[in-house]
């Protein structure tokens, strides 16, 4: 909201001072030219705080390990998400927050349907430090992509086994430090045609068994409808927490038992949503 504010007020200075200095209205048929002007300011304001968000990621160490987040980084991320959420007419409507652990470091599980789900669970929690396990290719998304390191995202590459290795053993690290929770997408990839994949990754489970974390079960609807909708209509993303399973409920659990128990726990609260 904060860079559309700057936007407006650029346009808006630019359409008045315009208008009254160097090309003025003089007749009825002239008013264009105010409009041109507001035009030309909130694009040329864009253009510059684009130029600063790009400059601001260049002070984040793309190379570096964090092991707590950059307070620098969080804060062009979060503008970065919400500038692109609020013009991608994004609308959530959530339900059950109150079952998150306040204090406490979690692992947190969501069903993936779209490249828009990683930002709306981010400013659902835009109190809580959230790191996700994301694809490598996903740091080159423009505007927020270079601030992935700096908020400790985790890169992995899902066809290399001996890096996703290391990059579940640095989310559990994480967790025990206290330095951030854990956001994951145990179906591995977006799901195009269905609402739930057929089964999860048990892996990504093993990072809460490991770090004795309570895992929070969410599920999202209506996301895969962003692209669809844009830019004429509005979509209204449904963004529930299921339940919150502390480590004493799942300890004595092998990860494909806990992988299955979540599974089915998503999958019946999408079918009811």
């Amino acid at each position: 909201m904060l860079l559309e504010i700057i936007c407006f007020l650029c346009g808006a200075g630019l359409a008045v001072t315009g208008s009254l200095f160097f090309w003025p209205v003089h007749y009825w048929y002239d008013f264009y030219r105010p409009l041109l002007l507001f035009m030309a300011g909130c694009v040329a304001s864009l253009a510059i705080l684009f130029f600063i968000e790009w400059l601001a990621g260049l002070f984040v160490n793309q190379k570096k390990e964090y092991n707590k987040v950059s307070p620098w980084a969080r804060f062009w991320l979060m503008n970065g998400l919400r500038f692109i959420s609020n013009h991608a007419h994004i609308w959530v409507k959530t339900t059950g927050l109150n079952k998150v652990p306040q204090k406490e470091k979690f692992v947190l599980v969501c069903n993936h349907r779209s490249k828009f789900d990683n930002f709306v669970i981010s400013l659902t929690f835009r109190n809580r430090d959230i790191a996700f396990i994301s694809k490598v290719e996903n740091s080159k998304i423009p505007i927020v992509g270079p601030f992935f390191p700096g908020v400790c995202y985790i890169p992995i590459d899902r066809e290399d086994k001996l890096q996703s290795l290391q990059a579940f053993k640095r989310a559990v690290t994480l967790l025990q430090n206290d330095a951030v929770s854990i956001g994951v997408f145990p179906e591995g990839t977006r799901q195009t045609e269905k609402v739930i994949g057929d089964e999860f990754h048990e892996g990504v489970f093993n990072i809460a068994i490991h770090a004795k974390a309570p895992i929070v079960v969410t599920c999202m609807k209506n996301s895969d409808k962003v692209h669809k909708h844009w830019p004429f209509r509005a979509t209204l993303v449904k963004y529930d927490v299921v339940a919150v399973i502390p480590y004493e409920e799942y300890q004595d659990m092998p990860a494909k038992q806990l992988s299955d128990t979540v599974h089915k726990m998503m999958e019946e609260h999408l079918a009811r949503m």
